[in-house]
This record gives structure tokens, C-alpha cells and sequence, in this order.
């Protein structure tokens, strides 16, 4: 189309119908205009204050808000123009009602700003939305930015929050992608979460197709934009409120369900205008169409359809003519129903007629659990991992159904949160803008460190009065059950099931909650009966209560005054405060508890819900109770990438009560921990590593060292101390509670040499994996071997000769898959199965960790120190076998030299032998030569001695 004809086009839009006024358009504005944000208004005064109010409060302040009345009959119109006399940058265009597409096109063509946005007049933004998205887009000229965003209902007076994405693969979001290159950018069909380069729609002519009504007509725009866009940004942060509570909005109106076809085939005309975006695009428009036409599919009943399904059928077997499918985009469920759809439209209209759409207000489900939590920042890696728990240990057919109220939670952990994904469980969030309870607890009253959001318990009646009855979890658990046997706890008229606060009310002297006697529950867990509080208004009673008591608990007391004896007592099982029960046992017998319970072992084996409701929190420290439990079901949480760093609770005297806040491991560089087990034998061991570690200064990675040891040893840390260097920094870890913690897991009360190896991945969790150095010296730098290396194994061993986990010199543990195996719970329940032979370790540990399974370290960094007693006996005999050999070879030699020798000596005898004989002959020869006889006849016999004895 040329411009003369695009020019043409647009006043056709402006001429389509009478327009009443315009407002502000004269004004000129002190600045450029940056963005441009079209609002079309028609009908909703009951929304539209609160939409304005986030336009015109917008942090970025070169805006202009250009509001197109399209025949409004409420008082919407008189909204828009007390709005424009208080502010200039409010725009309204009053005309005749022509469409949600007429309406749109209006106002993009009257707009000035650089980018233009869409703001839904039943909507609201976040206040910081457009001058994020425009910092972005500006820079590089982006053509389109858009942003993660909320749908959102708000019920009863709370928010309940529907986190959407724009994309589900990561690799989209944060960076400038060069168009919609791949089937993950068009998830959402939504316009309004981001801005648009106004010279980028008027370059490929981009408009909303003007037909009536205000169905479906933002569907052309988005693939419009999204086919054609050169650069695409995506934002995971949520700015646009989009609301689904309001009955007019044009989603409900099934009886203008034609409209998404329509609008479909205007999307074909422009892309065939447009062969070389058609070309890119043509597979994802037939995917987005089929999402779309499956969806309205979804929402109509009756005869209606019928009629729909056999139009669906038509239009699609038409595409798939003309090969426009492309297979690969479609799971194989959708492309089979697709093909269902295409083949046997009549046949699948009989399968599927009585189904039922999406449908985003709450309902209570007959087969679905409903759970409710409290959380705020401090509180969403717990809750995070609770859930993950929750997943973990449920029965597979089991749904449940997750509401979390989040106080005034950050959107990067609603995010996370209400982007869980696991099998039959959904998740709610019901968001809060501040605690009305802040000011209810007296703060010159102790409260055990329990934050003021416990307080929101008391709204629960009302946040969760669609079910008859819910349980209720703090964040500060781990679930090792499935939870339908508590759900189905029968509770009659009372309020709540709940368990008592153990041990507390088992002590002597109570400490707390002495007024209640000995039912006195804990309220971090209850299976509460809404339908009775509802129908007795205990919400009132509650914070009546609450104002009235004077409680050094935050929540607890009110609910056990309120609740008085209308509660059902379950079993410990069901809120097991196990750091309690172990900080305490020398306070109560176990038999007090329960009959069949004879020690502690056996109520953590039987627990359903662990809870970890002290101060002692196991995301703080690794040697509290059942820590161990939750950095399992924390590495398996949404949260389990991102490494913590836990200290020990002897700490914890320094700090004060927990305050919740999680300590991260932040490294730039590769870093490994190195390994030391101090005893009273290996001072110089672990020196002379010190030593030879604190030599490397090149080293292509860094290396933690941590010293470990146990209270019986007295460490001398002043001597390592002196080994520190430019890159050696020391840590000493105590692991006597761990040893008096995990003494509880065995049967016969005993725990190896080497137990230490077990805890290892728990300490030190903030490490991909852990070097153990325990009677070997290290040879050389381990750098470019220990960064280019894969240790996938759970664990891997140095090996001379039959070494395993137990008893290698050197070791590197993978700390997350040793954690998420359970490594250590298994080896204690092999450790104390009476079919273990003898109940060693070692065969313990064989069965928990194979020798097919142990990875293999290479000998050559590392050389045997002589003071460790089980390796050198081991290394002694294989050296022995060796020496043997040699031996053998040398005895072999030695005779043949002994011959040799032999040989030698009788040789030189026989040579001494001549010897003596020539000087005896020279003798003889001497005397006879001076004799008388000689000189007479010397003349005659000379020649016959010469030649005699020439031949001697």
C-alpha cells in the first residue's frame, strides 16, 4: 500500500463515524512525548478511576493518555472529562460507538509519542510500567518490549493473582531477540503488557480490523506486531493488571464466538500482502489459529457447538491441503485431536460436547484438597519447599489444590511461586498490600520470633469460603505424607483438628499456654472447618480476641482462647515439632506421648508433617534436627538452583531470634572446598597440605578449605592458622551436634570413624561438589582437572587397590544428587536392617553406594601420607605383593652372580698359580746363569736356553 493510500485508510477511520469532541489535543505538551498510551472506554465506570489512576501516576511522566469513548451510556464519559481538566496529558476522543478495533485505530492514529501502549480501561498498571519498558526500548530502538503480566480477580475484597508468562523458555526473556523466531513467542495473544515503535506500525501499516463489537480484535494486532517485529524484548517482571472478575468483558460473550474466525482471516490477508513475513510465519499463525478456534471450542454449548466444530473442521482441513501444518510445533495429543478434528469433526463433537471451559473464578473441587499458606519474601524459599514436599511424598491420583496469601511478596517470588508445575497440584495466590494487623500485637510482648503475618490466619474464614474445609500449613514445614488421611479427619461441629504443642505440654511445668491445660495445639498446622467458623463469625472473635489477650504469641493463644474445646486432637503425626521433641527429651518420656511410640526414631519415621516451628531453622543451620530432610526437598524446589549457605546453631546465640532471611553463596569464580578431617594424628598431614595448596598461585580456580573436627579434639588452630596465604582462607566446622544429632537415626548407637563423610554435602551445601583429603598429600594443582572434569557420580574415589567410600585417601562428593538420593538415610536404614551381616558400615554403605556407581580420581595429583593407619595397611600390602616379585628376580641374580663370582675367583687362582710357577722357574734360571758351570759352557748352551724358554 502506498502512502498516499495509508493516509487514505486512516481518515477513513476518522470518518467513519460522528465524533462529539476532543479534548486536550490542542494542548502542546512542555517535552516530547514518549509514550502514548491508547485507552478505549466503553462502559465501565466501575473500573475505569483505578485505570486512570495508574496513568496518569506513572513514573514516567512525557506521556500522553488518550482515552477513545466509544458511545459509552454509563458515566463513563464524565470520568474521562474531570480527568482531562486536572491534567493536560489526558486526552479524550468522544465518539459514536464503531468498535474496540475503530476505537484502537483512532487513537494510535491521533497519537504523537514514540511508542505506543494499550491500556484496557477494566485494567491497571504498576506505576513504574511504562518508564521500565521505555528505558529498554529506547536505547536500541527496539520495535516491540513487552512484559510478563498478571490476570487477577478480586473477590471478597482480596486480589487473587494468575501469573502468565509471555514465553516458557527462558532464553527469551532479558535480551534483544531478533523477531519472533520460535514457537515460544506466541504463547499469549495479548497486546497491552508492552509498547510498540509507532514508526515501526506505521512502516508495515499495522492496524486492528474494524469490525463490531470488541471481540477478538486485538487477536489481528498481536500477530501482526509479533510477525513482523525485527527486535522483540521480553521483560520477566509483571507491570499490567489484567482483570477476568469483570462479567462484560468480551471473553465471556460465547455468543460472539465467530469473531475469532473473522479475525483469523484478516490475519491470512495480511500475511499474504506480506509474502516474505508469510513465508516465517505461516506454521505459527495455523498453531495460534488452532489454540484459539480449540479454545472458543471449549466455552460454547449445544447446537452451537456443532456448528462450530464442523466450521473449525473445514478451515482446517483446507490448511492442512495446502501443507501449512507444520507437525513439529504441536505435542502429539494436540496434533492427533487436530486430525481428529479434521477426519471425524461429528465424532469428536460426541466425545466432547459436555466439557466445560477455563474458567477463572474459584470454585470449590469435591476430589481436590484445598491447602492455604501465609507467606512473605522471607518466607518463599520455605513455602517453596514445602510444597516441592508436598509433591514429593503425595499419592499420584491425589490433587491438591495450593492457595498462598502473599504479604506484600516481591513479583520475582510470586513468580516463582505461581509458576510451580507439578502433577495434580495447582497454585493461587491471593495477594495483600500491607498486614491491617501490624499494629494488633503489643510489642513490649515476646512473641517467639513469629512475624505479624501470622495474623492473617484470622482472615482465613473469609479468603477461603468456597470450601467447607481447608488445611492450613505454615512455610516452616516438610511434608513426608500424603495428606488425604489428615483432609478426611472427621471434625463435626468443630472448628478445627488439631495436634497438641509438643512437648511443652508434656514439661512438668508448662512453659506456655498453661490457662488451656494439656490440649493446648500449636496453630502451624490445622485442618480448619470454614463452613462452622463462617456460620459463628470467628473471624471477629479472632481479632477481637487478639486486641484483648495479652499473648507473648503472635497468633497461638488467640486461637486455642477462641477455639476453647470445639477442636479435634489428631495425632502427633500430623505436626511433628521434632527440633522440640530432641531439644527437650530430657524433660518427658517418649511413652507420654503415644503408647507406640519408644523412641524418637520412631515418631520422625512416622511423622506426616515435620515442623520446624523453633528458631532453629533448618535454611539457617545444618545441624538443627531434620535438616537434613529439608535440603532434599529444598534442592528439588523451584529455589534449588541457587545456593544457600547454612551455618551451625551454636551461632545462633550470636544472632539473636531468627529473622528469616536465607544467606546466598555468591561466587564469580569456580570455587572448590577442600576437605580436612583434623584428628589428634594428622596435625603435619593437613600442614603440609596447607603448605603445598597455599603455593599455587596461578590457579585456574579457588579453593575453600575447611578444617572439621569434633569437641573431643582440642583443634590448634593458631598452627593452621599460620598457613593462611593470599588464597588460602581456613574454616573450622564443630560437627558434635551433628554427631549427637544423628546418633537418634542409629539402632545401635554408634557411628563410624568416618561418619563425618556422611554430613559433609549438608555443611557444605553451598558447593556443586566437595573435595575430601583425608591421608594423602597433594601433589599438584588440581585446577584444570577438577574444572574440566564431569563428577557425576554421587561419589568418586581415589583407588589403590580395593578402597570405597569408607576408607579412599581423597574423595569428591556430589553434594546435591548424594543430598536428593537420601544417601545418609538410606545407609542408616541398611545400617540397621538385621540382614546386614554384622551390622558393619561398610557393607551399609556398599549397599547404598556401589562400586558401579563410585567414581574414579586420577592418582596422579595425589600421594599416600604414612600416618593413616587404614590406608598405609592397605597400600603396605599392595606394595609387599610388588616387592615380593622383585625379590624374587633379585634372588635370581644374586645366584647367578654367586656363579659368576665362582668363576672368577677359580680363574684367578689358576692365574696366581702361574705366577708363582714363572718366579720360581726365574729363580732357578738366576742361580744357574751366575754358577761356574754357566760361564764355563755359556758359549756353547746360549741358544738352546733362549729358545727353551721362549717356549715356556
Amino acid at each position: 500500500m502506498s502512502k498516499t493510500n495509508y493516509e487514505e485508510v486512516k481518515k477513513a477511520t476518522y470518518d467513519k463515524v460522528e465524533i462529539h469532541q476532543l479534548i486536550n489535543f490542542d494542548k502542546k505538551p512542555k517535552n516530547p512525548i514518549k509514550v502514548s498510551i491508547i485507552m478505549p472506554v466503553c462502559n465501565v465506570e466501575m473500573y475505569l478511576r483505578e485505570c486512570l489512576e495508574s496513568a496518569i501516576n506513572q513514573t514516567l511522566e512525557d506521556i500522553e493518555i488518550i482515552c477513545v469513548n466509544d458511545g459509552s451510556k454509563d458515566g463513563s464519559l464524565s470520568i474521562l472529562e474531570e480527568y482531562a481538566s486536572k491534567d493536560e496529558r489526558v486526552k479524550v476522543i468522544d465518539k459514536e460507538n464503531a468498535g474496540y478495533g475503530h476505537a484502537m485505530n483512532i487513537g494510535m492514529d491521533m497519537a504523537q509519542g514514540e511508542y505506543i501502549g494499550i491500556l484496557e480501561s477494566d485494567d491497571y498498571v504498576k506505576l513504574d510500567m511504562y518508564e521500565t519498558l521505555y528505558e529498554i526500548a529506547s536505547v536500541d530502538n527496539i520495535d516491540i518490549v513487552k512484559a510478563d503480566f498478571y490476570r487477577f480477580t478480586d473477590q471478597d475484597g482480596y486480589l487473587r493473582l494468575y501469573y502468565n508468562v509471555l514465553s516458557n523458555n527462558d532464553e527469551c526473556y532479558n535480551k534483544i531477540v531478533p523477531g519472533a523466531n520460535n514457537v515460544d513467542m506466541y504463547k499469549f495473544t495479548n497486546t497491552w503488557s508492552g509498547i510498540y515503535n509507532r514508526k515501526f506500525l506505521n512502516e508495515f501499516e499495522i492496524r486492528h480490523q474494524e469490525t463490531p463489537g470488541a471481540s477478538y480484535q486485538d487477536n489481528g494486532f498481536w500477530f501482526q506486531t509479533t510477525s513482523s517485529a525485527r527486535t522483540i524484548f521480553y521483560l520477566d517482571k509483571p507491570f499490567y493488571m489484567n482483570r477476568r472478575d469483570n462479567p462484560n468483558s468480551s471473553v465471556y460473550q460465547t455468543n460472539k464466538i465467530y469473531m475469532g474466525n473473522k479475525e483469523y482471516a484478516y490475519i491470512y490477508k495480511f500475511l499474504e500482502k506480506n509474502p516474505e513475513i508469510k513465508e516465517k510465519n505461516i506454521n505459527y499463525y495455523i498453531f495460534k489459529k488452532f489454540d484459539n478456534y480449540f479454545y472458543n471450542y471449549n466455552q460454547i454449548s449445544g447446537e452451537l457447538k456443532k456448528e462450530y466444530l464442523l466450521k473449525f473442521s473445514e478451515e482446517f482441513k483446507e490448511s492442512y491441503d495446502k501443507g501449512e501444518i507444520d507437525r513439529t510445533l504441536f505435542s502429539e495429543s494436540r496434533y492427533n485431536t487436530l486430525l481428529r478434528i479434521i477426519e471425524n469433526p461429528l465424532d469428536y463433537y460426541e466425545e466432547t460436547k459436555d466439557n466445560e471451559g477455563i474458567k477463572f473464578n474459584v470454585e470449590s473441587k469435591e476430589d481436590t484438597i484445598p491447602i492455604v499458606m501465609i507467606c512473605d519474601d522471607g518466607y518463599a524459599v520455605p513455602t517453596a519447599t514445602a510444597i516441592s514436599s508436598m509433591n514429593r511424598h503425595k499419592k499420584k491420583e491425589t490433587k491438591y489444590d495450593i492457595t498462598i496469601v502473599a504479604v506484600n511478596m516481591d513479583d520475582k517470588h510470586i513468580r516463582k511461586l505461581a509458576m510451580l508445575k507439578y502433577p495434580n497440584i495447582t497454585i493461587n495466590i491471593i495477594y495483600i498490600e500491607e498486614n491491617e494487623f501490624n499494629n494488633l500485637h503489643n510489642q513490649k510482648v515476646t512473641n517467639y520470633g513469629v512475624p505479624a503475618t501470622a495474623l492473617i490466619k484470622f482472615l482465613l474464614p473469609e479468603m477461603m469460603q468456597h470450601y467447607k474445609k481447608v488445611i492450613y500449613l505454615d512455610g516452616d514445614i516438610v511434608v513426608k505424607r500424603d495428606l488425604t488421611e489428615l483432609y478426611n479427619q472427621q471434625l463435626g461441629e468443630c472448628y478445627a483438628g488439631v495436634v497438641r504443642d509438643m512437648p511443652q505440654v508434656l514439661y512438668t511445668k508448662q512453659i506456655f499456654g498453661v490457662k488451656y491445660g494439656r490440649g493446648y495445639f500449636n496453630s502451624g498446622m490445622m485442618l480448619l472447618n470454614i463452613e462452622a467458623m463462617n456460620n459463628d463469625n470467628i473471624k471477629e472473635l479472632l481479632i477481637e480476641t487478639k486486641r484483648t489477650l495479652d499473648s507473648k504469641l503472635m497468633d497461638q493463644d488467640v486461637f486455642n482462647e477462641v477455639f476453647g474445646e470445639k477442636i479435634v486432637q489428631l495425632p502427633i503425626k500430623y505436626n511433628t515439632l521434632y527440633v522440640n521433641l530432641i531439644h527437650s527429651k530430657g524433660k518427658y518420656k517418649i511413652e507420654n506421648i503415644d503408647k507406640k511410640y519408644k523412641k524418637l526414631e520412631d515418631i520422625r519415621r512416622d511423622s506426616a508433617i515435620i515442623h520446624y516451628c523453633s528458631k532453629d531453622k533448618p535454611w539457617k543451620y545444618f545441624d538443627v534436627p531434620m535438616a537434613d530432610a529439608w535440603l532434599e526437598h529444598y534442592f528439588r524446589s523451584a529455589y534449588g538452583d541457587r545456593k544457600i549457605v547454612r551455618k551451625s546453631s551454636k551461632t545462633i546465640e550470636e544472632q539473636g531470634f531468627f529473622n528469616g532471611a536465607i544467606q546466598y553463596y555468591e561466587n564469580s569464580k569456580k570455587v572448590y572446598p577442600i576437605v580436612f578431617h583434623y584428628t589428634s594424628l594428622n596435625t603435619e598431614e593437613i600442614i603440609n597440605n596447607l603448605k603445598i595448596i597455599a603455593s599455587y598461585k596461578e590457579s585456574v580456580v579457588g579453593y575453600d578449605i575447611y578444617i572439621i573436627y569434633d569437641a573431643e579434639n582440642n583443634i590448634p588452630k593458631y598452627i593452621f592458622d599460620k598457613c593462611v596465604g593470599p588464597n588460602i582462607e581456613i574454616n573450622y566446622v564443630c560437627i558434635d551436634k551433628m554427631i549427637a544429632r544423628d546418633m537418634e537415626y542409629s539402632a545401635n548407637g554408634k557411628l563410624h570413624d568416618n561418619y563425618y563423610r556422611m554430613v559433609l554435602p549438608e555443611i557444605l551445601c553451598q558447593y556443586d561438589e566437595i573435595l575430601v583429603v583425608d591421608g594423602a598429600l597433594i601433589n599438584k594443582d588440581m585446577g584444570l582437572y577438577l574444572k574440566n572434569s564431569s563428577w557425576d557420580a554421587t561419589v568418586s574415589i581415589l583407588k589403590y587397590g580395593d578402597f570405597s567410600f569408607w576408607n579412599s585417601p581423597v574423595m569428591i562428593i556430589n553434594v546435591k544428587k548424594f543430598v536428593c538420593n537420601i544417601t545418609k538415610f538410606k545407609f542408616f536404614d541398611a545400617y540397621n536392617d538385621k540382614k546386614c551381616a554384622n551390622y558393619k558400615p561398610t557393607n551399609a554403605i556398599q549397599n547404598v553406594i556401589p562400586k558401579s556407581s563410585m567414581g574414579v580420581i586420577d592418582a596422579w595429583y595425589f600421594a599416600e601420607y604414612e600416618n593413616k593407619q587404614d590406608a598405609v595397611e592397605a597400600l603396605i600390602s599392595s606394595v609387599q605383593n610388588e616387592l615380593n616379585e622383585k625379590s624374587k628376580k633379585i634372588e635370581k641374580l644374586v645366584r647367578e652372580n654367586e656363579q659368576v663370582n665362582k668363576q672368577l675367583t677359580d680363574k684367578n687362582k689358576q692365574i696366581a698359580d702361574k705366577d708363582k710357577t714363572i718366579e720360581r722357574l726365574d729363580k732357578e734360571l738366576y742361580m744357574t746363569r751366575t754358577s761356574f758351570s754357566c760361564k764355563l759352557g755359556l758359549a756353547i748352551t746360549a741358544i738352546p736356553r733362549k729358545i727353551f724358554r721362549r717356549g715356556k
